[in-house]
C-alpha cells in the first residue's frame, strides 16, 4: 500500500516532463517499475526494473530510471539507463504538418527538461523523420532541432567516427 502512495503522490510531483506535444503537458504522468526510492528533501526518485514513464507522447525507458526535481518539486532533469535505454516523443510541426517523432537509443540518456535537451552516451542512436544518427555521443536540442554527435574514442585517444543516413526530402514548388 505505501509504495502504491509513493506512486500516486509522485506521478502528482511530475508535472512537465513532455516539452512535446502542447496537449501533453496536461496529461498525468505514469511510472511503471519493479521498485521506486524517493527522496523528496533531496528531489531525487529512482526507479528499477524495466522502468517505463510515459506522458502524452514521451516514453522513456530503462533498466534504471532517475528523476530530479527543483526544490518546487518541477522535474529538472530524467536519467534513464540500461543496455538499450528508450526515448521517443512527439514534436508538434508548423501548421498543416503531421507531428513528427523522435527515437532515441543509448546505455545512458540524459534529458534535460529545463534545456530541452536530449543526450546520449554509449552507443548512442538518434533517428527523426527517417534520418538517422549514430555515435559515442549525441546530444539532441529539441528545441532548435540540433543533433552534435561524436564518434567512439580509438586506442590512440582519437576520436572515431559517427555514422548519418539523411533522407532526401521532396522538392518544394515555387
Amino acid at each position: 500500500m505505501y509504495l502504491s502512495k509513493a506512486f500516486s503522490l509522485i506521478v502528482l510531483l511530475l508535472p512537465s516532463l513532455a516539452l512535446a506535444l502542447a496537449s501533453d503537458r496536461d496529461k498525468p504522468i505514469k511510472v511503471d517499475a519493479k521498485t521506486a526510492s524517493i527522496d523528496y528533501r533531496k528531489g531525487v526518485s529512482v526507479y528499477r526494473g524495466d522502468v517505463v514513464i510515459t506522458q502524452g507522447s514521451t516514453l522513456l525507458k530503462g533498466d534504471v530510471v532517475t528523476i530530479y526535481n527543483d526544490q518546487n518539486r518541477n522535474v529538472t532533469k530524467v536519467e534513464a539507463q540500461g543496455k538499450r535505454a528508450y526515448f521517443e516523443e512527439l514534436q508538434d510541426t508548423t501548421k498543416g504538418k503531421k507531428a513528427n517523432k523522435i527515437e532515441a537509443w543509448g546505455e545512458t540518456i540524459t534529458y534535460d527538461i529545463a534545456g530541452d535537451r536530449v543526450k546520449l552516451l554509449t552507443d548512442g542512436e538518434l533517428s527523426q523523420d527517417g534520418d538517422v544518427f549514430k555515435g559515442e555521443q549525441i546530444n539532441y536540442n529539441l528545441k532548435l532541432q540540433t543533433v552534435n554527435a561524436t564518434g567512439k574514442s580509438q586506442n590512440g585517444g582519437e576520436k572515431g567516427r559517427i555514422e548519418m543516413v539523411i533522407q532526401p526530402r521532396a522538392e518544394t514548388g515555387v
